[in-house]
Order: C-alpha cells, then sequence, then structure tokens
C-alpha cells in the first residue's frame, strides 16, 4: 500500500490530524487470470516443455451498493439548514481504500494520478428531472437490468463475467443525470485525485445517526465535492455515485442521460447569510450584549422593587404561587439548584437526613413568607424515586433486608448474652468452666430447652441489656440540626447488589438527570433566546433531592444502617456537580458537536465536565466540578471542513516539515476570481481544480504542484472560536 502523509495537520487541536493522498489497496478488483508455466533445463529430455496452467481469479468489492455503516459522517447534516454557501459539502467512509479499489471511467482512459472511481455530485432543484425537487429521489433496477443497457440512456460498460452471480437479481439505486449538465459538474479525470484522500484522527461535527464522533485515530477516507451549494435559499441532493465503465464526461453525440449508480445520498438546505452563523452567534454572548451576554443565571431585574426584593432576586430567588395544605394561596420564594452565587451549607438533622419536606420549609424573614426550594426538592426527589418502579422496589427490598439483618443481629446478641453470661452464681471459676464446657451456643441453647428452663429463660431472654426501656421526656423544642454529616464507619462491610444499584441510581439523580426543567429554570426570563448563563450548583439541594428519593418505607431509626451503607456508596459513585452553564441557543441543534472547553485561570488546567446534555431542541446543559475561569465555544475540530471564508477567499498554510497547517496569514481570492470558481449555464459555482491547484502551488510550494493531501490542507475552513473570561463568579 502506498500512503503520502503530510505530517500534522491545520487546525491544530488536541487529537492531531494528517492527511494523506491515498492508501492504494495491494490489488485492485476485477477478473485475473494467473498463467503458470513450466519447463524443464534439458530441451532435449522427453517430456521437458509441459502444458501451461491458467486459473482466474475474481477480486471482488463493493461496486453496486456500500454498507450503511461504511458511511461514518456527511457534512452537511442530512436534513439540515444553514449557510452552507462557502463550504464543500462531503462524505467521510469507514473503509479508507475504497476509493481506490477500482478503477475509474474505463479502461482505455489514462489515470496517472490515481483518480478515485468514486464520485461526490451536488443537484439543486429542478436539475434531476427524476428528482426535481431535491429529495433524494433515485430509480431502482436490478443489476442484471443495469448490465444489459437501457437504449434511453448512456449507462457503464462492466465485465458482467467479474460480477458475483449472485447479485445480478438484486437491486441498485441508480440516478439519470443529463448528460450537459454532468459535463458542467464533474471535474477532468487529472483533477479528480485532488477531490479524495484519507484523514487520520480529529472528529465530525455530523456524524451519521448511530455513528460514533468521538476523536480517534481512526483512518477515513473523504470524498468532497467540486460545487459550492447556491448563495440563494435552495434544496441540494448529494450523490456518492460510481464512475467506473464511464466515459469522461463530454458533450454527448446521442444527446442521451447518463445513468450513474447512487451508492448513498442525502439531502439538504443552504439557506442565505441571516445573522445564524457561527461568529454571529456565539459573538452575542460577548459583553455589551445586553441580555445575550454571559452573565449568572438570575430572575432579569424589575423597576420600582424594593432594595430587599432587589437583594433576594438577585441570589436566585424567584417569587411563586405557594398553596398551603388547607388550600389556601400565598406568596413564596422559589430557588433551584442554580445560583448565581455560592449558596451557604444547609443544616441538617441528627441523623444526616430530612424526614419530609415539611421540615425544609424555611421561612424568609425580609418578607416573612416561605422559600420553598429545598421543600420542593425532596418533593421532586420522592416523586422521582416513586415513578420509577425498578427503583422503588429496589428502595424497598434494601429497607426491609437491612431491618431483618438488624433484627437477626439483635437476637444472635441476646442469645449469646444469655448464654455465656448468665452461669449460675458460682464464682469465676465455675462460670469460665461453664462457658469452655459449651460447645456451640445452639446446642446450649437446645440442652436448656430440653431441661425444663423454658420458663425460667423467658424473662431474661426479653429485653437485651443496652434495650432496656428508659422514661421517655416529651419536648416541645424542635429537631436538633448540625452542619456536619453523621460520621459513618471507616470499614463498611461489603455492598449487596442492591445497594450498590440504589447508589448508582442515586448518584444519576444527583446530576439532575430526570428533574423537571422548570424545577432547575423557574423562570423563561432567566435564559431568554440566544443567551449564555452560569452558576453555582446549591449542595443542599442534591441533598434535599436525594432524601426525597430515599424517604421510600424509611423509618430513621431502624434503617440507620442502610442510610450509612448508601452514604458510604455514594461517596465513590464520582464527583459533585459545584457549577455549570445552560446555553439557549441556535448553536445546539445547528452544531451537534459544538465543542465547550472550561478551564482554570492560568488556561492550562481543563475543569471535569460531569454531565452535558442537550435539554430539549436547543438548550445545553453542561455541569462542571468546579466554577471555571475562563470558556471557550468552538465550531468542532476536524480535518473534514473544507472550502472558502465569508470573503471567498482560501486561507493559505504552511507545508513545511513540522508546521504544516500553521496559517501563513495571507489568502487567494477563489469566490471573485472567475477563471477559480466558474459559473456554469445552469447557475452552479464549481471550482477548477486544476487551475486551483496550480495557483495555491505558487504560494506555498513554489516549483513544485499540490498533492492531494496537500490541496485538502489549504481547502481546510479553520474552526471559529470564542473565549470568554469570567471574574467575580463566587460571589
Amino acid at each position: 500500500m502506498t500512503t503520502h502523509p503530510t505530517e500534522q495537520s491545520a487546525p491544530a487541536d488536541d487529537t492531531p490530524v494528517a492527511f494523506y493522498d491515498h492508501l492504494l489497496p495491494g490489488i485492485e478488483a476485477g477478473r485475473y487470470r494467473i498463467t503458470v508455466e513450466q519447463q524443464l533445463p534439458a530441451e532435449q529430455l522427453p517430456g521437458a516443455r509441459l502444458d501451461p496452467v491458467e486459473q482466474i481469479v475474481d477480486v471482488r468489492a463493493a461496486q453496486f451498493r456500500l454498507d450503511p455503516a461504511w458511511v461514518h459522517a456527511v457534512y452537511p447534516a442530512a436534513h439540515s439548514q444553514g449557510p452552507f454557501n462557502g463550504l464543500l459539502p462531503h462524505i467521510t467512509l469507514n473503509p479508507t481504500a475504497l476509493p481506490w479499489e477500482r478503477e475509474s471511467f474505463t479502461a482505455g482512459v489514462q489515470n496517472p494520478g490515481r483518480a478515485p472511481w468514486l464520485a461526490l455530485l451536488l443537484f439543486g432543484e429542478g436539475e434531476l428531472p427524476g428528482d426535481p425537487n431535491a429529495l433524494g429521489t433515485t430509480a431502482s433496477v436490478t443489476i442484471r437490468a443495469l448490465l444489459d443497457g437501457d437504449a434511453a440512456v448512456s449507462g457503464p460498460v462492466l465485465d458482467r463475467d467479474a460480477v458475483d452471480p449472485t447479485l445480478l437479481d438484486t437491486p441498485c439505486q441508480v440516478v439519470d443525470v443529463p448528460g450537459e449538465l454532468l459535463a458542467q459538474l464533474l471535474p477532468q479525470p487529472s483533477d479528480l485525485a485532488f477531490l479524495a484522500h484519507v484523514r487520520t484522527g480529529g472528529e465530525d461535527a455530523a456524524p451519521v445517526e448511530g455513528q460514533d464522533s468521538r476523536p480517534g485515530q481512526d483512518a477515513h477516507a473523504v470524498i468532497t465535492t467540486a460545487r459550492f451549494p447556491g448563495a440563494g435559499r435552495g434544496r441540494y441532493v448529494a450523490h456518492l455515485v460510481s464512475l467506473e465503465g464511464h466515459t469522461p464526461p463530454g458533450p454527448q453525440a446521442d444527446g442521451k442521460p447518463v445513468r450513474l449508480v447512487s451508492l448513498h445520498s442525502w439531502t439538504f438546505t443552504s439557506c442565505p447569510q441571516s445573522g445564524d452563523g457561527f461568529g454571529r452567534l456565539a459573538g452575542r454572548f460577548t459583553p455589551g450584549n445586553g441580555e445575550h451576554s454571559a452573565a449568572p443565571l438570575c430572575p432579569a431585574p424589575a423597576a420600582g422593587l424594593t432594595e430587599e426584593l432587589g437583594t433576594l432576586m438577585e441570589q436566585g430567588m424567584v417569587p411563586m404561587t405557594h398553596i398551603t395544605e388547607s388550600g389556601e394561596r400565598a406568596l413564596a420564594w422559589y430557588s433551584g439548584p442554580f445560583l448565581p452565587r455560592v449558596a451557604p451549607e444547609l443544616p441538617r438533622p441528627a441523623d444526616g437526613h430530612f424526614p419530609d419536606a415539611d421540615g425544609l420549609l424555611l421561612h424568609e424573614p425580609h418578607t416573612g413568607t416561605f422559600a420553598t426550594g429545598y421543600a420542593c426538592a425532596w418533593n421532586v426527589g420522592r416523586a422521582l424515586a416513586l415513578a420509577d418502579p425498578g427503583f422503588a422496589t429496589t428502595m424497598i427490598r434494601l429497607r426491609h433486608q437491612g431491618r431483618l439483618r438488624r433484627a437477626t443481629d439483635r437476637q444472635y446478641a441476646t442469645y449469646r448474652r444469655q448464654l455465656f453470661l448468665s452461669a449460675p452464681s458460682a464464682g469465676p471459676t465455675a462460670r469460665m468452666a461453664a462457658r469452655a464446657a459449651a460447645l456451640t451456643p445452639r446446642e446450649q441453647f437446645e440442652e436448656l430447652l430440653r431441661g425444663d428452663a423454658l420458663d425460667a429463660l423467658a424473662p431474661a431472654l426479653g429485653i437485651p441489656e443496652d434495650d432496656e426501656p428508659r422514661p421517655r421526656t416529651v419536648r416541645a423544642a424542635p429537631a436538633a440540626y448540625r452542619l456536619d454529616a453523621p460520621k459513618r464507619s471507616s470499614a463498611p462491610p461489603q455492598a449487596s447488589p442492591d445497594a450498590r444499584e440504589a447508589a448508582a441510581w442515586l448518584a444519576k439523580l444527583r446530576t439532575l438527570s430526570g428533574v423537571p426543567f422548570d424545577c432547575l429554570v423557574p423562570d423563561q426570563r432567566m435564559l431568554p433566546p440566544e443567551s449564555l448563563r452560569l452558576f453555582h450548583v446549591d449542595r443542599g439541594w442534591l441533598d434535599a433531592l436525594l432524601d426525597g428519593a430515599r424517604s421510600l418505607d424509611r423509618h430513621p431509626g431502624a434503617d440507620a444502617t442502610t442510610d450509612a451503607e448508601l452514604d458510604d456508596l455514594l461517596d465513590g459513585q464520582g464527583t459533585v456537580p459545584t457549577a455549570g452553564l445552560l446555553l439557549r441557543s441556535a448553536l445546539v441543534p445547528g452544531w451537534p458537536t459544538l465543542r465547550v472547553e472550561a478551564r482554570t485561570a492560568s488556561g492550562t488546567t481543563p475543569v471535569e465536565v460531569i454531565r452535558r446534555e442537550a435539554l430539549g431542541a436547543d438548550v445545553l446543559l453542561m455541569l462542571f466540578e468546579k466554577m471555571p475561569d475562563r470558556l471557550t465555544i468552538s465550531e468542532p475540530h476536524q480535518g473534514l471542513h473544507f472550502g472558502v471564508d465569508d470573503q471567498g477567499n482560501v486561507a493559505l498554510r504552511s507545508l513545511a516539515p513540522g508546521e504544516v497547517g500553521r496559517p501563513l496569514g495571507r489568502s487567494v481570492p477563489v469566490g471573485a476570481d472567475p477563471a477559480l470558481t466558474v459559473t456554469t449555464p445552469v447557475g452552479a459555482r464549481v471550482l477548477d481544480i486544476g487551475r486551483l491547484a496550480a495557483r495555491l502551488a505558487e504560494d506555498v510550494k513554489p516549483g513544485s504542484p499540490l498533492s492531494p493531501a496537500e490541496f485538502a490542507v489549504q481547502l481546510v475552513r479553520a474552526p471559529e472560536q470564542l473565549t470568554l473570561t469570567f471574574e467575580g463568579t463566587t460571589r
């Protein structure tokens, strides 16, 4: 196999990206004849010359259909909308050598540049007769019918004997393209090599559904089209077609349309620039853009409020209607788990857990009303636990198992104390002799029962010494609370499967999974459209949420051991979130793998992301281990975004060893140069690949032509990013 590395390419990232010209297979697909001849050195010997032996070998590869799993990613994403007029659509394939496993065009066409047999063609509305609305409609024919040909179209000329006979009656998808249109859209054979390359590393902006988009060093083949979507709004369909068996595009003498095998297709809509590009959307979060600017999460200030009320709202409190147990309506203050400040530590009961929501209704002295945030958290946790039958059953079973163990331990302790410490009062020597003579507690107990001692043992076995009833004192004072959690045993016993399952469920709930969005953001004005909000996570709110979920069938006295076991397991279930952000923007649906990097003030230490999830269509939630000092929002860093910038220029990049991909600070105007971007009679904007490659070589590699990998490096469109620095986030 032959590869052409171009070192690490731009954009620079934690995951290196490298481009290669191609990955050639050891042998191309097709039919081969192997001839073996053998001749003895002495020609005069009888039988010195043997008849040659021939064997036909078929090397088979994908030809008429592709496994859907082979399509790693497409851009723009299927059915997406956006300003794509400056980008070149592309497709990423998992089989790295797939584009070079066959010959493009017929065998009589010279192919010195190792042009791929696959090409990506882009069609607009009204261009394909069989798909006037660019919906991706294709015709289905059998492979046998394709090979037999159709008098109305110009199809591929292929060797029927090289096709697997079992596939002849299987269908394949085809599109009939007018010959004149194909001649305008498809580059020359020598230029096709620049539209295919191999990439390693990086990640994809819009992976195909079900495919993994995480960065890695896996290699992928990339096929790019030479056509830009139009500047106006319009729908487009991209077809990955086979060029095998065809002649190069050109004027067709018979005027017949060309039948191409479509191996994969998808549609998207290109919209004109309307202020919804990445740079414009992200730029709104900078200071000075009013409610769009990044700010702490709190209700919007209202005019005419007193200083006390304004202070409460700045602390994240929202006035809401509170319905009491008697049905009366009153004003109360609510605060969710996300606050613009660090919340004071919530005092806990003596046993460390809140038994009900009533004890969490706090009095707000400035307004004489209740603060219901913690009580709401307790009720939400209990409701979520009851709504999950699996967790509810596990929790109740765990409680019963704990009580059974406790009762068994108490009873065994009672038996042991009575049998070993209640021997006849004959002095220490007699008691020691009695203990030595006893084989086991069970045998001694059975012996006492056989000796008519049941009546004598009954009073003694009634109540253990440490559980003797004590005088009860009724107090009117409230229960004691403390700030620190009760101490737990340093060496807990081996946890049961139910305890581990319950702890895992509670740990997920601790990241607010499943909590209604209204409980997180009680007022929609706290998170207006196109805004970014930072917050601190109230640990007391999380504790109340978990206590509500753990309240199922809980008895404070009988379940202390089970509670301690769950506490110990929760301590080992990962980091508790202390901060986070909410992003409500068109960036969320438009860039599914939007990069959001949180770092400390130095900018070198990343902040751990505990949870990242899209809540709804346009809201992104991220929870961190601590409040970040620096936030970077950027387009997905991947080596697959190709095209020109907003001004229609190609930014030149260095190809020097060790500096591949470094911006050179100058560019080549492509969009405004009619020699480089040709507008065809149908209105398509198509790159003249050969001229563009020569023009770029003059600037970045004088005296030498560009390779396909080096050409791809120049067309990489650098991802835009926005860095925000925060001060005073610990108030």
